[in-house]
């Protein structure tokens, strides 16, 4: 057999991975002709499309190393390396928010900055390894394309004049150096967590949300008080923000005091890991609500408590999430037991029945009360970091017990440390909600998830008989998925009284995230809700 053959299973992986590259360049293709903002258009249209097309080339490629075994021990198993995803989700969807703005977010060149120079350092590592005609042309094109968004055209909207300035030019190469260490970091103290462009996604998300949060201090710095009422208006963003980098702070400094060993095995079970999870956690937390409270001159503590309690629409959703919670504790404590906990059907029941519960507690909420959820979804992650601290790093008394329930629910894609499966879930319901869009974008994460990926995977169970080439996704789970997902948006459309953006469209998009869901190998509770919330505001 010669070196350009393959056998039947990785021709598939290839096929499967050049479709599954497709989607996103359809969705950018779709976002370009959208955008709205006076960016000189040869130069959006020329960077984005070259972009693109730099990445199809080596998907091939990339394929069939991955199908031969030659992934790297720190990534995911039984995935791809998801170097597409790594390189064009989070500009799709920080492109997507900014659809009709009048005046583009220096979010989008930061994104389009640091996916770039990840395609050019993913691909600068392969040519290491031994390089090909091609692949040194993808390489090319990545590197000139990092150029054009530092000093071309396509920055000067969102930076000004400046834009070819030592500043802007700084600014960008600082945080794309800041991705690749935090990417490294991640891949490196949770190996097997993620694939390559999982951690490349979370990597760019943190620095874009650092990079913004950063920008707003110095600029509360340097224009003084002349700023509160725009930032008390806007008191929901920083707050997120907020949370999400002292979580991320929190988490990595304690993880490093407990890998020193100054805590011994019975002091991290007592009382003394308590009091270390305690005490990194209050204190970073109380750190960035003090930068919350100088840049906003309002007391962060006190504005969530008036924001959750001060009205009744948001009493009466924190009243049903307390009695749906306690009900749905009530059933599995009176079902734990009752059938064998290692029949693979009863894993996929326990762990769907999570997603029919994030659409039970959700959909309320973002109809009624959508800033309670913008913040509930915040104080949840929270909540999920601390406890997988305590589950992972078997800190407290309570830490193996949490360890002991964990365990039922994980399956193949939680092979590292952390249990990830419960995060996924949460961010692809909260993302579509702190990213914005309209109503039915908005829901992306909770009907594709609670609804869809649900109903997929019951009559792929009950009923597949066709398996997607490569993959063990069935053609008949699909269509439950595209049908199921179809019947939800119309349900919604329905409540609300809209007639949305015709109903051709709402069966293209379920079409298209359905196939997406049956073919990617990446998480595809955080694909796919991005994807359709990036489809939805392409075409709305």
């Amino acid at each position: 057999m010669t070196d350009d053959s393959c056998s039947g299973g990785s021709c598939h992986g290839g096929q499967r991975l050049l479709y599954e590259a497709c989607i996103p360049a359809l969705i950018l293709t779709l976002l370009v002709n959208r955008y709205g903002v006076p960016i000189d258009s040869n130069s959006a249209v020329l960077c984005w499309v070259a972009y693109t097309l730099s990445l199809t080339p080596l998907v091939l490629r990339l394929a069939r190393r991955n199908n031969d075994g030659t992934q790297s021990k720190a990534f995911r198993p039984g995935a791809d390396d998801g170097a597409v995803w790594g390189s064009l989700l989070v500009p799709v969807s920080v492109l997507a928010t900014s659809v009709g703005s009048a005046q583009p977010h220096p979010a989008i060149v930061l994104s389009l900055g640091m996916s770039a120079s990840f395609t050019a350092y993913h691909q600068w590592s392969h040519l290491r390894r031994g390089a090909r005609y091609v692949e040194i042309s993808c390489f090319i094109w990545a590197l000139w394309l990092a150029c054009t968004v530092v000093i071309g055209y396509a920055g000067k909207p969102a930076f000004g004049e400046t834009c070819g300035t030592m500043r802007s030019i700084a600014m960008l190469l600082v945080a794309s150096v800041v991705q690749h260490m935090w990417r490294n970091e991640i891949l490196r103290s949770l190996p097997r967590s993620f694939t390559m462009g999982e951690a490349a996604v979370f990597a760019q998300g943190l620095t874009l949300v650092a990079s913004d949060f950063a920008l707003v201090l110095s600029h509360r710095i340097q224009n003084g008080a002349r700023d509160f009422a725009y930032w008390e208006s806007h008191m929901h963003v920083l707050c997120l923000e907020a949370i999400v980098l002292g979580l991320w702070v929190s988490a990595t400094v304690l993880a490093r005091v407990v890998a020193t060993g100054v805590l011994g095995k019975r002091a991290r079970r007592g009382v003394p890991g308590l009091a270390a999870l305690g005490s990194v956690f209050g204190g970073f937390g109380v750190l960035v609500l003090a930068l919350v409270s100088f840049i906003s001159h309002v007391n962060p503590v006190r504005w969530i408590l008036v924001t959750a309690l001060g009205s009744s629409a948001h009493r009466a959703v924190l009243a049903y999430w307390v009695v749906l919670l306690g009900v749905a504790g009530c059933v599995y404590a009176l079902g734990h037991g009752d059938v064998a906990e290692s029949t693979k059907l009863m894993l996929h029941v326990k762990r769907k029945s999570y997603h029919v519960l994030a659409a039970l507690m959700f959909a309320p909420g973002l109809v009624h009360a959508r800033l309670l959820l913008y913040l509930g979804f915040a104080v949840a992650v929270a909540g999920f970091v601390v406890v997988e601290c305590m589950r992972a790093l078997d800190l407290g008394p309570c830490g193996a017990s949490i360890n002991t329930f964990m365990r039922r629910f994980i399956d193949y894609r939680d092979a590292g440390p952390v249990v990830t499966a419960h995060f996924y879930l949460l961010l692809g319901c909260a993302l579509p909600v702190w990213l914005g869009g309209d109503s039915v974008a908005s829901l992306a994460g909770v009907l594709s998830l609670g609804v869809a990926d649900t109903a997929a995977s019951l009559v792929g169970m009950r009923l597949g008989r066709v398996r997607w080439p490569g993959t063990a996704k069935t053609v008949e789970g699909t269509v439950g998925f595209c049908a199921s997902l179809l019947a939800a948006i119309g349900a919604v459309l329905w409540l609300k009284g809209d007639a949305g953006m015709g109903w051709h469209w709402y069966a293209a998009v379920s079409a298209v995230v359905g196939v997406l869901e049956a073919l990617t190998e990446q998480n595809d509770n955080l694909v796919v809700p991005l994807c359709m919330f990036a489809l939805l505001q392409a075409l709305a």
